[in-house]
């Protein structure tokens, strides 16, 4: 008792998430192409996106991205770091009940295995004591419970300080009779001075998307990188993706580019990976 006492009012460490990430984390094999050690340089644009949670000040950080950028292994850096580093009451919210179950099987439970900071400290549900299931864990100084937003039940209860909220433009607008999930989650948070919240999803059709609402009253972040050849900043847009058509007017893969919106040369994909280690992120609004 003394221990885990002690470890709850240990201040938070000094370092951000993705100094955590690539110091601790390992990908397994089950939720990724290359399993083992975790390297945000992969993909540099992911490092603002994790720290943006540790920045003082900041208490909401909206993901509103593509698919295939990463974001859920994000949420899960995020939701490793608290545990091993700031343990919190932690909710996180899946659009249903069942995909946070498998989210708990598939991708947890092999995170929880397969990282080594984190043995130990969340307890497989098969053990006898009875306190973790598949929808809630404990570990020493907190709690993790998986919820869905299509269940109102789910969303009830205890307090919680660090709330994840994934694919949140695929939730329903009411839980029921409930209410917005979304409102129902974020009320759990308010007995928190220090609480965070982290909403991440791929936008949905205008004037129903959530996480589009909930980036527009961000300070609108763009990860903006360097043309190779004017070196002028600027966001990857998709208008700017050209190519020729083949002799049957289709597209001809073998001349697709990137075109820069300033000087409008052609840039190769061989480029990309030098633009995106020179990226970073500018804020709009």
């Amino acid at each position: 008792m003394i221990k885990i006492c002690l470890l709850t009012l240990t201040p938070p460490p000094k370092f951000t998430i993705s100094q955590w990430a690539d110091a601790e984390r390992y990908l397994s094999p089950e939720s990724s192409a290359e399993p083992g050690r975790w390297d945000t340089n992969r993909a540099p644009y992911q490092r603002g996106m994790m720290d943006a949670v540790t920045e003082p000040g900041i208490e909401k950080v909206v993901f509103c991205t593509s698919s295939q950028v990463g974001k859920t292994s994000l949420l899960e850096n995020i939701l490793a770091f608290f545990i091993t580093h700031d343990p919190s009451p932690i909710l996180l919210v899946m659009p249903t009940l069942q995909l946070a179950q498998s989210f708990s099987k598939d991708r947890l439970s092999p995170m929880f295995r397969d990282t080594p900071c984190l043995g130990g400290k969340v307890q497989h549900e098969r053990t006898k004591d009875g306190t973790n299931t598949i929808l809630h864990k404990t570990f020493p100084g907190g709690q993790l419970t998986l919820s869905g937003a299509n269940s109102p039940a789910s969303l009830a209860s205890r307090p919680i300080r660090i709330l994840l909220c994934d694919e949140i433009s695929r939730w329903p607008q009411s839980a029921g009779t409930e209410g917005n999930p979304l409102h129902l989650a974020q009320k759990r948070t308010t007995a928190f001075f220090n609480r965070k919240m982290i909403y991440a999803s791929t936008p949905g059709l205008v004037g129903e998307c959530q996480i589009s609402a909930e980036w527009e009253l961000s300070d609108k972040r763009y990860f903006r990188v360097p043309c190779p050849f004017c070196g002028e900043i600027q966001n990857f847009v998709w208008e700017q993706v050209k190519w020729e058509k083949s002799e049957n007017d289709t597209p001809d893969l073998s001349t697709v580019r990137y075109e820069c919106i300033f000087c409008r040369h052609r840039i190769p994909e061989a480029f990309k990976a030098r633009m995106l280690q020179k990226g970073k992120w500018v804020k709009t609004a």
